[in-house]
């Protein structure tokens, strides 16, 4: 099965990391690049900054009020129990390594300012999703941020001429610009 992929502001929006091994660390320094309010809830302690870390075994009414869960423990079983919670509350869950789990797939991804690249295979081979990130890293670059920037403000002049023709012109300055 593909998903969708879609893309939303997780600005200040409450996200749970249940778990505090490598994984979990990675998971929260993901969602905390995109401004989330992360939390934290483990058995063992995790030490990183601008989080809510909770030192408790999890339980159901821990997840009601967050807009996402990942699920990043040791344990399969609880990962499931967890994943089962919040589809009860149309809570967006991802459980690591557990697809058949998830509402949602925790991408590999490239955020370079406004420029965000995300890559997925269902779930099912994450290392295609590396390999793919490592190709794409370095055509995402500042050139290519400072591009974004200038077309952004040529677009927003342009807005009031119509579609095709907006298009052409950005297309005629985009190859302008990668070629300088």
């Amino acid at each position: 099965m593909s998903y969708f992929p879609f893309f939303i502001d997780i600005t200040n929006k409450n996200c749970l990391v249940v778990g505090s091994g490598n994984i979990a660390k990675h998971k929260i320094k993901i969602l905390q690049e995109f401004k989330a309010k992360v939390s934290c809830i483990s058995k063992d302690n995790i030490e990183m900054d601008n989080i809510s870390f909770i030192k408790k075994e999890v339980d159901k009414d821990d997840i009601k009020d967050y807009f996402l869960v990942i699920a990043a423990t040791d344990n399969k079983e609880l990962n499931k129990q967890i994943s089962s919670w919040c589809r009860e509350k149309n809570i967006l869950i991802n459980v690591v390594d557990q697809k058949d789990e998830c509402s949602f797939i925790f991408p590999s991804i490239i955020k370079k300012d406004e420029i965000v690249a995300a890559f997925s295979s269902g779930g099912s081979n994450p290392i295609i999703c590396s390999y793919l990130k490592r190709k794409n890293q370095e055509i995402i670059d500042d050139k290519l941020v400072n591009i974004n920037k200038k077309l952004t403000d040529k677009r927003k002049e342009l807005l009031n001429i119509d579609y095709k023709t907006r298009k052409e012109i950005l297309e005629k300055l985009l190859d302008e610009y990668l070629s300088e």
